[in-house]
């Protein structure tokens, strides 16, 4: 049987997807990987057949940060409703009858049409908590006090309303490619929903840090993390012997998020390291962190396995996407977790709640002196220190590639 993994976000989330995919070859199955043509040549180099998408995500990503003023935020929503429809149709011409189809719950409404028209078998493969519950509110934001609900029914409602804007906001375009592409009629909310309730989902997430909902059904699984630790890798002279020259350093990077003024965050990262007295990596990423002019204890880091450096850290300061947050979360050290969008949030708070983090900080809301005063905490804290050795130890030792295996082995029969 030929497997079709849709990933259509970025590094967090083609990662653990070709990791997942690398295993299902070993038991068998045929992989094909649609995602973005920029991650070809990685996937490719991992023995993962490819299927490229003409859209460029880190294209897309710094659109959004430079969309400032009604005019260019109504011109990037045209050009990104093409894009997605786009993206669709190279979709639909990958898929096949006799395929089984992994996808995250998000794309559901773009490629439904795809699914039904090829007959195909589908499981939800999630790095969010989409599927809502009474015992956490998932992808919504935290109930305002003056909001007199209960906690467990906010849950559920808030829950089902981010299942429904999802829905608004990408089962139009799903339409548009269902009856000008694919010859179908179109999907209501009604048949969605019954489609999301009756679909198997895995949420590639450690059960140390969301045990499974009680309120879920047997088809929606916590799996456990899937990590991929790019073993070929060594680390350049100059890194070792930075880190070597003194006590461990605090990390700071905001992985595949865009922003708007890098030089303006460039320089709040340097004071708050300087505010807080800590040698500090800073890694460049897509955020295009970094200056020519650093400081002796700052280092400048264009790339290094999560899984080799976090670990070395005396904390790691974030955005809070679900790889990133599981990487710290796994190496054992506290996080501090700066969200932006989607789910960060949900990550941060989580991070927080189970004792391994300091409070997440907005990305809006950050400062030199409140992200100082946050690694100053996540380092001398010694609770949070022990509770994140603890449950990085607790992760350390779980399988969640074999979990995930056997999920969808049972669930395609």
């Amino acid at each position: 049987m030929r497997i079709v993994m849709i990933a259509t976000g970025s590094w967090g989330d083609v990662r653990p997807n070709v990791v997942l995919g690398q295993a299902l070859q070993r038991v068998g199955y045929e992989v094909l990987l649609v995602a973005a043509e920029e991650f070809r040549e990685w996937v490719e180099g991992r023995g993962v057949l490819f299927a490229g998408l003409s859209f460029n995500m880190k294209a897309m990503l710094d659109a959004q940060v430079n969309s400032i003023g009604l005019l260019k935020k109504l011109h990037l929503m045209r050009e990104m409703t093409q894009t997605t429809v786009q993206m669709g149709k190279e979709t639909a011409d990958v898929v096949r009858e006799g395929d089984a189809v992994l996808v995250n719950e998000g794309v559901l409404a773009l490629v439904s049409g795809i699914l039904e028209k090829k007959k195909v078998r589908f499981i939800h493969i999630n790095l969010q908590p989409w599927v809502p519950t009474s015992e956490f509110s998932g992808m919504a934001p935290l109930p305002p006090a003056w909001l007199p609900i209960q906690e467990g029914t906010y849950n559920l409602w808030s829950g089902a309303l981010v299942r429904r804007g999802q829905w608004l906001a990408m089962g139009k375009i799903g339409n548009r490619l269902r009856t000008d592409f694919l010859g179908m009629p179109k999907q209501t909310w009604a048949k969605h929903h019954a489609m999301l309730e009756s679909t198997p989902s895995l949420l590639l997430v450690s059960p140390q840090v969301l045990q499974p909902p009680a309120d879920w059904r047997p088809q929606n699984r916590v799996t456990g993390y899937l990590f991929d630790d790019d073993s070929g890798w060594e680390p350049p002279q100059n890194l070792l012997d930075f880190m070597a020259e003194g006590e461990k350093p605090v990390f700071i990077g905001f992985g595949s998020m865009r922003e708007r003024k890098p030089e303006d965050t460039t320089r709040l990262f340097l004071d708050a390291a300087k505010q807080a007295g800590k040698r500090t990596i800073l890694l460049s990423g897509w955020a295009g962190i970094g200056t020519s002019n650093l400081p002796k204890n700052v280092f400048l880091l264009k790339y290094a396995p999560q899984s080799w450096l976090f670990p070395r850290m005396a904390a790691v300061v974030h955005h809070g996407g679900a790889g990133t947050t599981a990487a710290g979360l796994r190496a054992g050290v506290p996080s501090l977790v700066v969200p932006v969008m989607s789910d960060q949030p949900f990550w941060g708070r989580r991070v927080h709640q189970l004792g391994a983090g300091t409070e997440p900080i907005p990305r809006p809301k950050l400062t030199a002196s409140n992200l100082a005063a946050a690694i100053i905490e996540a380092t001398t804290n010694r609770a949070m220190q022990e509770k994140a050795v603890e449950l990085g130890t607790k992760i350390r030792a779980e399988d969640g590639v074999s979990q995930a295996v056997s999920a969808v082995r049972e669930f395609l029969g």
